[in-house]
């Protein structure tokens, strides 16, 4: 059994499933993307020579009944599901709770049908399903040392409440299909410059040329299409896209896992927080 949603960016849902005035008949376009495979003929050679791939957009197809009162029901499908709008569609089973957006292509009706059925086609330019879930992993750990029962004659400034400890590196599972994005934020707790997390395996790095001061957060987007370097500083946001260090690579969460590890060119590493969040994505469901 499995339980699906189309939601538009008003927030007005399409519900199937039990108790629903829609019954889906057919759902196309849930199996992986295809892809299309750039070669090249080389003479007196057998075959081709693979030159590049990529990953198609996916496209998905839905048809579904309109119950009782059609008309009634009809526009509220119209209120949903509006040509070249953005929509999410929702879905989740017994393994798996995901979602993926994209554009109605198109929406057509069997007006006079016995049974009036809506076929609709969404085009999605990002292929991949994504978990509902973000998954967020941290490089600082928080020990509590702070007890009951206790007594203590020592002033409040001198009680213990936790210790937060750094972490060397760490190591970031994905437990989707492929490679993902990766979102990174940086949190100085003291003054610190030219912050750099990198790859431990690949060696491949992204920092940022800036001196931090107490309190910043930078934050890091490596997702496609989403690509983004952002200062928060006393509220206000400031663009630091070109302050990248020479060289930086915009990092990805390999699909069985990476380890990432950060330095700092002057200050001390330790006070600086390293949280890194992603989604698993999936080619099918």
């Amino acid at each position: 059994m499995f339980k699906l949603t189309l939601e538009n960016q008003a927030g007005d849902q399409l519900s199937f499933g039990h108790g629903s005035p829609f019954t889906i008949s057919e759902i196309d376009g849930l199996y992986p993307p295809s892809a299309t495979i750039n070669t090249s003929q080389i003479a007196m050679m057998d075959g081709a020579k693979f030159n590049s791939s990529k990953v198609n957009m996916r496209t998905i197809n839905i048809a579904f009944a309109i119950e009782y009162d059609a008309a009634k029901n009809r526009i509220e499908v119209f209120k949903v599901l509006k040509s070249k709008q953005w929509v999410q569609m929702n879905y989740s089973s017994q393994y798996r709770n995901v979602s993926i957006a994209g554009y109605i292509q198109s929406i057509e009706i069997t007006y006079f049908a016995m049974k009036q059925i809506v076929t609709c086609a969404i085009l999605c330019p990002s292929p991949y399903f994504k978990d509902a879930q973000e998954m967020i992993d941290s490089l600082v750990n928080i020990t509590g040392a702070f007890h009951f029962p206790f007594s203590s004659t020592a002033s409040p400034k001198q009680l213990i409440m936790g210790k937060i400890f750094n972490e060397i590196g760490m190591v970031v599972e994905n437990d989707g299909d492929v490679d993902t994005g990766i979102i990174i934020v940086l949190y100085a707790r003291q003054p610190v410059s030219n912050p750099k997390v990198y790859n431990y395996i690949t060696q491949d790095y992204i920092g940022v040329q800036y001196n931090m001061l107490a309190g910043d957060h930078i934050t890091i987007d490596t997702r496609q299409g989403e690509k983004s370097v952002t200062l928060l500083r006393n509220g206000v946001e400031t663009n630091l896209f070109n302050y990248l260090m020479e060289g930086s690579t915009w990092l990805q969460l390999d699909a069985n896992g990476s380890t990432f590890v950060h330095e700092v060119g002057t200050g001390d590493v330790s006070t600086l927080n390293l949280t890194i969040k992603h989604y698993n994505l999936y080619e099918g469901v």
